[in-house]
């Protein structure tokens, strides 16, 4: 991306409407939370209410499992869960269909060739241009002599061990970035000129709170006012439920009736790390530092879980979050190339690790 587009985004999105988010005494319902703008006001009466319809036709997906079996999926689809049993492996893919990626969330091989030769039939048949994987120490030279790159190493993830970060790209605009060298140097200047530490001090008047069902319509409207497009569905308050009674805790900073910013952290207990995500704050309060005690606090809930590691996937091009994850401490670890769609286009994401936990 250019200079001058770079900055004809930036300026669209510093026009976009401010909001002002309410907390909620009551019981939320579906048209609870109101949304204040500049020019007027507007209800939020769904999940999908005031958002344009997406070019990527997510309404009626149609997936190809295996050859001869295809399966069509009707509604708001981001992905699919699929587990496959083959001949000499057994993987736990993820059609991540919103994204344009198969991700690899679990394996056992013992025909390594078998298993990568799927996965690129099933990646190709579906148009997905990148295949995303977390192989261990022991196996990672398997995917690197079937013609897989290395992007990072995800340290402590495995149970304390090292994850090896690799991706097959089929197509050169997936595998080129524009922005490395921009990104590159960014993070060189974190590390040069800067110190682990040094943390804001919190507003007295800002709480931080653990959120619960109660507070997803604020949720919510918090990601809306962020986002315009995201790699998974946080503007949908179903979805965000679906997270909660799984495995990921919410954390937000309210002050008064104001909700002002929120993170996530999703826990992997097999593996005991989390990905700390999510990361969103209001307009009118960015740059004050209410992240890093979002995401202090959350670390403490991670300890108290006993998970050992918090990783996160920083965008490559945002100054702010990659600050924020090394100053409380966080080790960079690789870069992942054209990961995710958060703004209309993929962006690179850099890999930030902490040791929360050391193994007993």
């Amino acid at each position: 991306m250019g200079d001058t587009e770079r900055a004809k985004k930036a300026a669209t999105q510093k026009n976009k409407k401010k909001r002002k988010i309410k907390l909620q005494n009551n019981k939320p319902q579906q048209t609870v939370t109101t949304v204040t703008g500049i020019d007027d006001i507007e209800q939020v009466s769904d999940e999908w209410a005031g958002l344009e319809p997406t070019e990527k036709d997510m309404g009626l997906v149609q997936f190809t499992l295996d050859k001869g079996v295809k399966t069509t999926v009707v509604g708001t689809v981001y992905g699919l869960d699929f587990e496959i049993d083959g001949d000499g492996y057994t993987v736990n893919v993820f059609f991540d269909y919103y994204n344009k990626r198969l991700k690899v969330a679990d394996y056992d091989a013992t025909d390594y060739t078998a298993m990568i030769r799927r996965l690129a039939w099933l990646a190709e048949s579906n148009d997905f241009d990148k295949i995303f994987v977390k192989a261990k120490k022991e196996d990672f030279q398997n995917f690197l002599s079937h013609g897989y790159m290395m992007e990072g190493v995800l340290r402590y993830y495995f149970q304390g061990k090292d994850a090896y970060v690799l991706s097959r790209f089929s197509s050169s605009a997936r595998v080129s970035s524009s922005d490395l060298l921009e990104e590159a140097r960014l993070v060189e200047n974190l590390i040069y000129h800067s110190e682990p530490g040094d943390i804001h001090s919190l507003d007295p008047q800002i709480e931080i709170i653990r959120a619960t069902e109660e507070h997803i319509p604020l949720l919510t409207a918090i990601y809306r006012s962020v986002f315009e497009t995201y790699p998974s569905p946080l503007t949908n308050p179903d979805y965000i439920k679906s997270t909660m009674d799984r495995n990921l805790v919410y954390r937000m900073a309210v002050r008064g009736e104001n909700a002002l910013a929120a993170a996530s952290a999703d826990m992997d207990r097999k593996h005991s790390n989390a990905e700390m995500t999510d990361c969103a704050t209001v307009p009118d309060v960015q740059g004050k530092g209410l992240m890093q005690h979002l995401l202090t606090d959350l670390e403490q809930d991670l300890k108290d879980e006993g998970i050992m590691t918090a990783y996160t996937l920083a965008r490559g091009m945002s100054v702010g979050m990659n600050r924020t994850f090394f100053k409380l401490g966080y080790e960079f670890s690789g870069r992942l190339i054209n990961n995710c769609d958060i703004f209309g286009q993929f962006e690179d994401m850099n890999i930030w690790v902490k040791r929360l936990v050391e193994a007993k």
